[in-house]
């Protein structure tokens, strides 16, 4: 149940908070008060789209928060339990819709997301507003309200599921079964690229060491003239470095043995000349074996501007790439070449799909044609308590057959439910979709829902459904309400007095100016005189008088003796 609901800075509402009970919770007020203002800020709660531009001006942000009391509701402790939400006997839904676009969603203080929100709060609350009666007249929907009706969501998502893979299986056979010719290309060109690859004998970092020896092979003869340059100075010549700094050495030895301080550089000096002799030794082999080869250079140079063009053909940056390339050419050729054994498998698995869809496909359809049967009669009855009697209503179940008579099937089954109704006693019935009467399509929406919400869900709220009805007519619908929020929790925006009258709480919606000239809905809940008052403006308009009071008082007492005589008679069954 609905306990609490706060809102700030949500179009022209500044700051609400409403306290709900059970029974009927009806809203008054007048046109553009602000009363399906507080129903769209309960639809954000449901997880209605959020948009900034429902944010108060000169706010940056708007929040709606509500409070729920789910005491021993095992579904909803589930859900969120999964969610890995705080779990408690009280549910806490807050939305923050930012001027930035960062909206945000807390269930029981943390972070959650749309789907979750959505997948919590649609087993709390459900809304019936304007688009019900348009979805009455959309033959589409019907076949969603006898499903409804009917108990069917677990048939249904397992039908869902069961399209979708015959769906996708059949997707892929076809595409098998239409191009045996591009597969058969498709196939050559993969084995030639396989091929290329494997002959280039690629190996990850060739390319790098590749350049490495073109760049020595293309510099031979500069290398070698650097290096023999280097031996002669180094070693070789008169007067090289090394027969120098050997001379140095034999000076610094004739020293050391007059003064023991100069020992250690000696060694120092010795080594270097050592290394020295080394590197030397080793610059005279070295260049002794570069000799310039076009040969080895040509054939170099080729192999790099094989691999350069290899990389630009498959799209790659490093022979690693291409390499992976290859085992990807590789995975589809394996694949290509199982294609006739995998069209059987898919043959064979479409058809076990197929008949899987069409066992819970028949299902649905004779579960369908019995809750058909159960609507038409609680429909009916509906109706004769909202003036509507001899109606004769009925819900169609046609199943869609193919020319050979085989069925087809999609998500929802293989069948098409259409409404028809015939208000007027011997007429024939027509689809519902050409009801014209506002008034008649009013009544029929509250008798559908009378007919098939029973305890779905624990709170109902209803949009201005009194569209096209008046006078006692009105009563009819307060006494209907009323019934339903002896089940529910029922909220409920009206226009009509003779609703009003059945109210258990009645809050009064009103539009004021603040003392800085700005617009604020506010919403107040009227107690018995106050309640009266407010029936009696809805009566008179703006010249109340103590006839307009009496008038609202009679609606109050009469719309009690309603409630008695149909208890009585719901208790006689008579």
């Amino acid at each position: 149940m609905l306990i609490e609901l706060r809102i700030k800075d949500f179009a022209i509402i500044d700051a609400l908070a409403i306290s709900f009970g059970p029974g009927l919770n009806v809203f008054t007020g007048e046109t553009g008060a602000g009363k399906s203002i507080i129903i769209d800020a309960l639809a954000l709660i449901l997880g209605d789209r959020a948009s900034n531009e429902t944010i108060r001006s000169n706010a940056e942000e708007a929040v709606v928060e509500a409070l729920f009391d789910v005491t021993g509701d095992k579904a909803i402790g589930a859900v969120v339990r999964e969610a890995g939400i705080p779990e408690s006997d009280s549910l806490v839904v807050r939305r923050v819709i930012q001027k930035a676009g960062r909206n945000k969603i807390y269930i029981n203080g943390s972070l959650a997301t749309l789907v979750t929100l959505i997948e919590v709060v649609r087993r709390l609350v459900d809304i019936y507003g304007q688009s019900e009666h348009q979805s009455l007249t959309r033959p589409e929907e019907h076949i969603e309200v006898l499903d409804s009706f009917a108990g069917l969501a677990k048939q249904r998502a397992e039908m869902a599921a069961l399209y979708r893979r015959y769906s996708a299986v059949k997707k892929e056979l076809d595409g098998l079964l239409q191009n045996p010719k591009s597969n058969e290309e498709r196939r050559s060109l993969l084995q030639f690229q396989a091929r290329e690859i494997a002959e280039a004998a690629l190996r990850p970092g060739q390319d790098a060491e590749l350049k490495k020896e073109y760049e020595t092979l293309k510099n031979a003869e500069r290398i070698r003239s650097s290096l023999s340059d280097s031996d002669r100075a180094l070693y070789s010549d008169a007067g090289s470095i090394v027969e120098r700094l050997g001379a140095v050495v034999k000076s610094l030895k004739e020293a050391s043995l007059l003064d023991e301080k100069i020992v250690q550089t000696v060694e120092t000096v010795e080594t270097s000349l050592a290394q020295l002799e080394d590197a030397g030794s080793f610059l005279r082999d070295y260049s002794q074996g570069i000799e310039a080869d076009p040969e080895a250079l040509d054939h170099v140079g080729g192999r790099l501007d094989h691999i350069i063009k290899l990389k630009k053909k498959y799209g790659a940056t490093t022979i690693e790439d291409v390499l992976a390339k290859e085992k990807v050419i590789e995975q589809e050729l394996a694949g290509l070449s199982g294609v006739e054994e995998r069209i059987k498998e898919l043959e064979k698995e479409a058809a076990a799909s197929r008949d899987k869809a069409m066992v819970v496909s028949n299902a649905l359809t004779d579960a369908r044609n019995l809750a058909a049967v159960d609507l038409k009669a609680k429909m009916e009855a509906e109706l004769a308590t909202l003036g509507m009697k001899g109606t004769v209503f009925e819900a169609r179940v046609e199943t869609d057959k193919a020319p050979d008579g085989v069925h087809r099937f999609g998500e929802k089954g293989s069948d098409r439910v259409s409404f028809f109704i015939s208000p007027n006693p011997g007429e024939a019935v027509k689809p519902l979709s050409r009801i014209a009467s506002g008034g008649e399509l009013s009544r029929i929406m509250l008798a559908m829902k009378s007919a098939t919400f029973a305890a779905r869900v624990p709170t109902l709220v209803f949009d201005e459904i009194d569209t096209g009805v008046s006078g006692a007519m009105a009563q009819v619908v307060g006494l209907k309400l009323k019934e339903a929020a002896g089940r529910n929790q029922v909220l409920c925006i009206t226009h009509l007095p003779q609703i009003a009258a059945f109210a258990d709480r009645h809050f009064a919606v009103r539009k004021q100016q603040t003392k800085d000239a700005r617009t604020v809905t506010t919403v107040r809940e009227l107690k018995d005189k106050d309640s009266i008052e407010q029936i009696s403006v809805m009566l008179g308009g703006m010249s109340v008088t103590d006839v307009t009071r009496e008038h609202a008082k009679e609606l109050v007492e009469a719309a009690h003796v309603m409630l008695q005589k149909n208890a009585g008679v719901k208790k006689t069954g008579k």
